[in-house]
């Protein structure tokens, strides 16, 4: 008996695949709600990368450590967010490169990551202006995002589940018909047996999509004056960033 109680947990998932992937027998109709906004960064993380090579171990880590200190110490000068700063730890192998046919060693080298985050563009200016001009520290990266990233999705979700109903009844109230109940929703597109597959809902198979922009996140501060191309590189400007929810329905459908 429990080994056939594990074997129906099991198939749990996989029923409930299934159950998305097919369309019922009944009326139906399959609608994709989506909702989208723009929005302008408010979180920026920079990478750094510290890497020294040297004949001996210890002085490449002492190197390393010391950049590593001044890093720190221009990160709290600047104002960095201290909690969301994170550093590896140290990285040991050794350096070899080939020298007619052969493997020749260079010494041993020692590395170390820092991820720091910034909540303006103007304090991630101030730091890459302190950084330490040297060829053994360099910023690898840099990445935007939005600190209310997880309330903008929730009210996309909320958006573009309301744009599947109105699409659903507008849809159905146009053939005379009425929405009787839910078949089955997902976030993610369904693969239909008949030809609707996942990444096809923008063909001319989709029944129904309706972009829904607007106030889905609080006003977002101006972005800041346009700056010097030789002070700050383009990939620092702050611009905006897409966000978007699809939902996909299929309602049950009856005539009125």
């Amino acid at each position: 008996m429990r080994r056939l109680i594990a074997a129906f947990c099991v198939l749990l998932p996989m029923l409930a695949v299934a159950q998305i992937n097919t369309l019922p027998s009944a009326p139906h109709l399959l609608v994709k709600g989506h909702a989208e906004v723009r929005v302008i960064p408010d979180r920026f993380t920079i990478r750094l990368n510290v890497d020294v090579t040297d004949m001996s171990p210890n002085t490449a880590r002492e190197k390393v450590e010391a950049h590593v200190r001044q890093l720190f110490n221009a990160l709290d000068r600047s104002g960095s967010l201290k909690k969301d700063t994170q550093a590896s730890s140290l990285s040991i192998q050794p350096q070899t490169d080939y020298e007619d046919g052969k493997s020749v060693f260079k010494g041993t080298d020692v590395s170390r990551s820092i991820d720091a985050t910034f909540d303006s563009l103007d304090k991630l200016r101030a730091f890459i202006a302190a950084v330490p001009a040297d060829k053994e520290v360099q910023i690898g990266s840099i990445r935007t995002a939005r600190s209310d990233v997880d309330a903008i999705s929730s009210r996309l979700r909320s958006a573009a589940i309301q744009n599947s109903k109105d699409a659903a009844a507008q849809i159905a109230n146009d053939y005379g018909m009425k929405i009787i109940g839910t078949y089955a929703v997902s976030e993610v597109a369904p693969d239909f047996a008949y030809g609707v597959q996942a990444g096809t809902w923008n063909g001319p198979q989709v029944l129904q999509s309706v972009a829904v922009t607007g106030a889905v996140a609080p006003p977002a501060p101006p972005p800041p004056a346009e700056m010097s191309a030789k002070v700050l590189p383009p990939a620092l400007r702050a611009g905006t960033q897409l966000m978007q929810q699809d939902i996909y329905a299929v309602y049950l459908i009856a005539p009125k």
